[in-house]
């Protein structure tokens, strides 16, 4: 009968069986893991911050095996962007889709060895769904710190976590504003998907991730101060179409913001005029904005759309295009220039992107659909743009026997375009001259 007793007082211990995740909605359970994170974590509770999910550990009787709040990732941390490989503006539009483990606790009664490694395994297999049932997105990566100073994380390394590098020491104060601590932080990272590096570079998210993305905080820190100078260099040789009475602003400095608001994925001039405003004194003065009585005064939204009404949208083009010439190689991974709409006149603007990178080589004004295969081929057809020995690819709407002669006669590349059910006899071309096992062919 004692036999009896041990066997059955055995099977309760707290976290044999398999674990399961499970999120807190109830506030009975959230003021209980409050009460528990505050009494046994080193660091205390933490307030909510973000998209917050309380998430808590338990074995099959319901005993809770470990507790983890989550909440929203760093803002800036200079290892972990190198790691992802976005640039600013991207991660000013995407942060949402990093999520940080805040606090992790295994309670004292649930010690046991590799209980904080399997619970953490259980933890991220999980969290990103509840993140989407919560809050309709999927988060790709997953974050956290660690004081090297109290533990070096072995926990999270036995659950397949990366150390990417340390913080540079400092901690939120209040809201925007940081205070230097002088305790750096072990960052670690675990994607909750294979591809989470590529998924937060990628042009364009995914449906299950669009929802994440922050709109109108398009970054004029696409472009490095060098680099912006260099294109403000360049823009004063674009002709300045406005009456001498118009000229508030200087033509080139007016111009940079336009194109640094392109660059950087801004489809509106108000977008454009927010990034102006945004800019600091020290960075207008360095793209030669005047000195008012009150400093480098940004541009206005009327001194924009009065410009952008009166250019020379081809002028502008050809100047943008030998600049993106130029510096091939040395841009900043990314750039956003694709198809956007500044004002009713702009229309589209047809890019030639680098495939690899997603950087803009070449761009044409369209004055809107309908126009884009015109403007494409003369975008082909210029010499200045280097295409020799290159593989040009375009979708359908390019697949025209005077746009493939361009790339491959005149322009000594090679092309590979999309064919669609409305091109049959195109098909059955591609189909006879192609061998089946491509993976070009359906």
């Amino acid at each position: 009968m004692v036999g009896e007793m041990k066997t059955t007082h055995s099977r309760t211990k707290i976290g044999e069986g398999p674990l399961r995740a499970r999120v807190l909605t109830e506030a009975e359970e959230r003021e209980r893991f409050k009460e528990q994170m505050g009494r046994e974590h080193f660091l205390g509770d933490r307030a909510p911050a973000g998209g917050t999910v309380y998430q808590v550990i338990e074995d099959p009787a319901g005993h809770w095996c470990a507790l983890l709040l989550w909440g929203s990732a760093g803002l800036r941390l200079k290892d972990r962007d190198a790691w992802i490989g976005w640039d600013v503006h991207q991660r000013s539009q995407r942060l949402k889709l990093v999520i940080n483990n805040v606090r992790f606790l295994v309670p004292q009664k649930a010690h046991k060895p590799n209980m904080a490694s399997r619970a953490l395994s259980v933890a991220v297999a999980a969290v990103a769904g509840q993140y989407e049932a919560q809050y309709g997105y999927r988060p790709v990566l997953a974050e956290t710190f660690t004081d090297p100073r109290r533990h070096k994380g072995t926990c999270y390394k036995a659950a397949g976590w990366i150390a990417v590098g340390q913080t540079a020491g400092y901690g939120r104060h209040r809201a925007e504003f940081l205070s230097h601590h002088g305790a750096a932080k072990c960052i670690w990272v675990r994607p909750l998907q294979k591809d989470a590096q590529a998924l937060l570079c990628a042009r364009d998210l995914a449906p299950a991730q669009k929802k994440a993305q922050t709109v109108g905080t398009a970054a004029h820190y696409v472009l490095k101060a060098p680099q912006r100078y260099s294109l403000y260099e360049v823009l004063r040789h674009v002709p300045d179409p406005r009456r001498r009475a118009g000229q508030s602003y200087p033509c080139a400095s007016l111009l940079t913001v336009i194109c640094l608001g392109l660059l950087s994925g801004a489809g509106t001039i108000a977008s454009i005029h927010r990034l102006g405003l945004r800019m600091s004194d020290a960075e207008r003065r360095a793209i030669g904005f005047r000195r008012k009585p009150l400093g480098y005064k940004a541009p206005s939204y009327h001194a924009l759309r009065h410009l952008l009404l009166l250019l020379d949208l081809d002028a502008l083009a050809r100047v943008l295009t030998a600049w993106l010439q130029a510096h091939a190689g040395a841009l900043p991974r990314h750039l956003a220039l694709d198809g956007k709409d500044v004002r009713g006149a702009l229309g589209l603007i047809v890019t030639l992107a680098d495939a690899s990178t997603g950087i803009p080589v070449a761009l044409k004004p369209a004055p809107g659909k309908g126009h884009e295969m015109k403007k494409a081929q003369e975008l082909i057809a210029d010499p200045h743009v280097k295409l020799e020995q290159m593989t040009v690819t375009a979708d359908a709407l390019h697949c025209q026997r005077q746009t493939a002669h361009l790339i491959a006669q005149d322009r000594g590349a090679e092309y590979v375009l999309q064919v669609k059910g409305n091109q049959p006899a195109v098909q059955d071309v591609a189909r006879f001259a192609v061998p089946q096992d491509t993976p070009f062919l359906p």
